[in-house]
């Protein structure tokens, strides 16, 4: 009775798989019929398979050896009911087993889907050390460093305001010596109320971002990886806005915090400017310490733009936006690269510009517009530290030498700005 029942149980789990399903063939032979050196009908059918039958036959051709092994077994013994049992316990045995590889194989593929890898196809007659020289030679491909197409040829115009002059102003900026990441940083001139100079968080800011360049890659993350870790690595008292840029061949990857920004332009024509974050007129958003109650990195606006060999990226605080408008701006930096002037010459030419449309009362400048258009009288331009950074996208290995300033120049950090009025 117990031997009837375990054979049923025996049938039952081996026909619930693939592999249980050809065992039962086996299981279903008559001991009694088949000689002790013949082989058994079913499992001749499935030891023929050669390897091209694929991971199944190939599992087929495991299992037939082990039914085949476990009969020789039972026949010796002289017993055909104690057989059935110990085939039942195997068939219970074989069904977990393939139970836990399809769970595994389907495991696999949901791994494989989540990292992008594509599922290996299987081969006929390949090595173990044949596969491991294949997956060896993915994972170096996937870890090879980033090879630049394009760059930014950088350069770098700033104007303290005059009533900040003597301690450099409140602006910042860093280019990386690299060619692909460049930022500015304005800090926010309250501090000073309080006894703490502005411009002490904001160059710290920068001087952190530029060192982290070292360990990031150009992509997507990067320009908020730096903005993220630079605040975390600032301990200075204080807060800032801050514009991160990283070019990636044709595409120009952005963070952008405050009332900083960027804009690119391609054949004297503006084809992006980034917007400015502000809670309300002229209070922006600002990192800064932990007892400046500002916003955090999260917030900042993130971009990716299109970008072409030829382009001119300029990124700037908000003393070029308050006092030129875009379309200025891109005439101007435009006429500079036509001339065959330098992306520094450039920078400090905008710069300069700007610094003359601040200290026009008769001018409607952006920032007086916009107070107008909230009801303030506001007449003339906006006088504050202006920083200009020009950029030419050109292509890697064009990059003159001695164009742009070094990884980490800013006001107070490196050599005195290139121009100040």
């Amino acid at each position: 009775m117990l031997a009837r029942l375990a054979s049923r149980v025996a049938f039952s789990l081996m026909r619930a798989s693939p592999v249980g399903a050809a065992a039962a063939a086996a299981v279903s032979l008559q001991p009694a019929q088949a000689s002790s050196t013949s082989q058994p009908r079913g499992l001749r059918h499935l030891s023929s398979r050669g390897p091209g039958g694929g991971p199944k036959g190939v599992q087929a051709q495991a299992m037939a050896s082990y039914w085949r092994s476990l009969l020789h077994s039972a026949r010796a013994f002289g017993a055909q009911r104690p057989a059935a049992v110990l085939l039942g316990t195997a068939a219970l045995s074989a069904s977990v087993w393939a139970a836990s590889s399809d769970s595994w194989r389907r495991q696999q593929r949901s791994l494989q889907a989540v990292s992008g890898a594509q599922e290996p196809t299987p081969q006929r007659n390949t090595s173990c050390s044949a596969s491991a020289a294949s997956a060896a030679a993915d994972e170096d491909v996937r870890l090879q460093p980033f090879v630049p197409r394009l760059v930014l040829d950088a350069g770098a115009g700033m104007i303290p305001h005059p009533a900040k002059a003597d301690r450099g102003g409140e602006d910042a900026f860093f280019i990386c010596e690299r060619g692909f990441a460049m930022g500015v940083a304005d800090g926010v001139g309250g501090w000073a109320e309080v006894g703490v100079d502005p411009g002490l968080y904001s160059r710290e800011l920068m001087r952190h971002a530029s060192a982290a360049t070292s360990s990031c890659q150009p992509g997507p993350h990067c320009p908020q990886h730096l903005l993220e870790v630079a605040y975390l690595s600032t301990t200075a008292r204080g807060s800032s806005t801050a514009c991160i840029l990283c070019l990636e061949n044709e595409r120009l990857h952005a963070s952008n915090l405050g009332d900083s920004g960027f804009m690119v332009v391609r054949a004297g024509e503006l084809v992006f400017l980034s917007p400015q974050q502000q809670h309300e007129f002229n209070f922006p958003y600002q990192i800064g310490s932990p007892d400046s109650m500002s916003d955090t990195p999260q917030v900042a606006q993130r971009f990716n733009v299109d970008v072409q060999q030829g382009d001119i990226v300029v990124a700037a605080t908000d003393g070029l936006f308050d006092n030129v408008y875009p379309d200025e701006a891109a005439s101007i930096v435009s006429a500079a690269k036509e001339r065959g002037e330098s992306a520094q010459v450039a920078a400090v030419t905008l710069a300069q510009f700007a610094r003359m449309r601040a200290a026009d009362p008769a001018h409607l400048s952006p920032f007086a517009y916009g107070a107008q258009q909230l009801g303030y009288r506001y007449f003339g331009g906006k006088m504050d530290d202006i920083t200009v950074l020009c950029a030419y996208v050109v292509p890697a290995g064009s990059k003159p030498g001695g164009g742009a300033e070094p990884a980490a120049a800013s006001n107070g950090a490196g050599p005195p700005p290139p121009s100040k009025l």
